[in-house]
């Protein structure tokens, strides 16, 4: 994971939640990326090959991706050809607020590149998806624009849910495990600016700073001091991108300490803050 580019949810949409449709006009290029949200991708263009860690996948029109947090991925296209493909990227808390008893998502998004990630749809079934993201595009409300949006997209989640499950419900221990997962990376957003310890952490959640550590490690794959620079660094260069000083930047994410903040940017970012700014 350390040769892949870590993209926050807080770089890349404001809210719990982001769709866009995305084509080569507007399609970023970060190359294997991961993140600390879920991804759902419904395929528009002809073939093209995703990868997720060390696989790759043939995909083609009509074909769902479920990209689980933490996995890094990317998408290679073929660039005479026609190319589109729709993009939803929620966060865990939301996935889990839309779920119920009976219909729990963490079923067909957890851990789902432990099993096959791609799924192919009817030309009936993607008919239905495309239908449901014109009215997406559609939306023309002054106010309640967001309350819209988040039926349409708790109707699609349904429409997954229906065609991605395959029999296999989360048991209680790993829901357990996520409904943790989920209030760490909550704490973590609200504190970003702070100063954010284990001991704050296990508080948060009511476990031991060992059980804490142990279990974000397991499934992220990295510590949550890793994490959290890695956070803070991402955060720092959106700042910096939008034309913040560095210094200014560097405080508003958590750092007092100058040379530290340029050591670590420069280990995550792979160049210094001051060529980074100069880039943009």
């Amino acid at each position: 994971m350390s040769s892949s580019l870590f993209l926050s949810q807080r770089s890349l949409y404001e809210d719990d939640y982001s769709c866009i449709l995305r084509n080569p006009q507007n399609e970023f290029n970060y190359g294997l990326h991961y993140h600390d949200f879920y991804e759902c991708v419904l395929y528009l263009g002809n073939a093209g090959i995703f990868r997720i860690e060390d696989q790759e996948y043939l995909i083609k029109r009509g074909d769902i991706v479920l990209i689980d947090m933490f996995k890094p991925h990317t998408l290679t296209y073929n660039k005479n050809y026609f190319y589109e493909r729709f993009s939803l990227s929620i966060n865990l808390s939301l996935l889990i607020s839309f779920s119920t008893s009976r219909s729990n998502l963490l079923d067909v998004f957890h851990n789902c590149s432990d099993r096959l990630p791609v799924y192919h749809l009817s030309q009936e079934q993607l008919q239905k998806y495309l239908t449901l993201l014109d009215k997406y595009r559609k939306i023309k409300l002054e106010n309640g624009k967001d309350i819209l949006e988040k039926a349409l997209i708790h109707q699609l989640l349904a429409y997954i849910y229906s065609d991605c499950y395959r029999g296999r419900h989360i048991d209680k221990k790993e829901a357990q495990h996520a409904q943790t997962i989920a209030a760490l990376l909550k704490y973590i957003n609200t504190h970003l600016n702070e100063e954010i310890t284990l001991e704050q952490l296990a508080a948060e959640v009511n476990y031991s700073e060992y059980y804490v550590s142990r279990l974000f490690r397991k499934i992220s794959g990295k510590t949550l001091t890793n994490y959290i620079q890695e956070k803070r660094i991402e955060e720092a260069s959106c700042l910096i991108r939008g034309g913040l000083p560095i210094n200014q930047a560097a405080e508003q994410v958590g750092f007092n300490n100058y040379s530290y903040f340029y050591k670590t940017f420069k280990k995550i970012i792979g160049c210094n803050p001051t060529y980074y700014q100069a880039r943009y």
